[in-house]
């Protein structure tokens, strides 16, 4: 009886594993940074960036913008939505390189890894651009709204970003 209990125990967390849908709202890179996250706990977590643009007007929600690039790795910010209207905050981000991950997935990742980490929900859109194939994890409109984008070519993870859908 332990054992049909432990096989039936098994089974069940592994039927939830495989489908766990990963919030795209929620993707992390390295574990801690994410949209929403702030230019001070970009740089607490990943040190000083290779380069920090200079804020400057938008023309959406009447903010400032900016991006922040790092090896691999580069933000896009704005001001004006957050609690003070003053602080930078991520609304999208863009990942290229091996040395960081995205939720557990890294560039170089087999799309049966990418299926695994952040579920089967997603939409596939051909690549003209590149000749690969886009899946697309689309935020609720609570969490967002916006989408997630995983990048392959030739079966194998190229780029990842997150964005809000801004204007």
């Amino acid at each position: 009886m332990l054992k049909l209990t432990t096989t039936v125990a098994l089974i069940l967390l592994a039927s939830v594993i495989t489908f766990a849908q990963v919030n795209p709202a929620k993707l992390k890179i390295n574990g801690s940074i994410g949209l929403d996250s702030t230019y001070a706990q970009i740089v607490k977590a990943f040190g000083k960036p290779a380069r920090d643009g200079r804020a400057r007007s938008e023309g959406c929600i009447g903010a400032r913008e900016k991006t922040v690039d790092y090896a691999g790795l580069s933000f896009y910010m704005m001001d004006g939505d957050s609690k003070s209207g003053k602080t930078f905050e991520v609304k999208s981000f863009f990942v290229t390189s091996t040395k960081w991950t995205v939720s557990g997935v890294r560039v170089g990742d087999t799309q049966a890894t990418v299926k695994a980490k952040l579920g089967a929900k997603y939409t596939v859109d051909k690549r003209t651009d590149n000749g690969g194939l886009a899946w697309q994890y689309e935020m609720s409109d609570t969490d967002g709204p916006g989408t997630s984008t995983i990048i392959f070519k030739k079966g194998k993870v190229v780029e990842m970003g997150s964005a809000y859908q801004v204007c």
